[in-house]
């Protein structure tokens, strides 16, 4: 199982965090990974203060560079990753 967790503070949160949950639950729903990918919500995880993007872990790693542009492409390469 594959946890993704995305920030959902106030200061992601106005960067796009809540569109980044939606992209991601349309793409566990597109790959069939309901089984095998568990999305949750997280308070800060502080990676706006360190200017990496959005607040966004996968298996506990943070994905530097996330926007709310980007979100979709990039977690959609490193969740495959994670599968693999």
């Amino acid at each position: 199982m594959v946890t993704v967790e995305v920030c959902i503070g106030s200061a992601c949160y106005v960067r796009g965090s809540n569109h980044v949950v939606s992209d991601l639950k349309e793409l566990i729903k597109e790959e069939h990974w309901e089984e095998k990918v568990a999305l949750k919500g997280s308070f800060c995880m502080k990676a706006c203060q360190n200017h990496i993007g959005l607040g966004v872990k996968i298996n506990g790693r943070q994905i530097a560079g996330v926007t709310m542009q980007n979100a979709r492409e990039i977690l959609k390469e490193e969740i495959s990753k994670a599968l693999a």
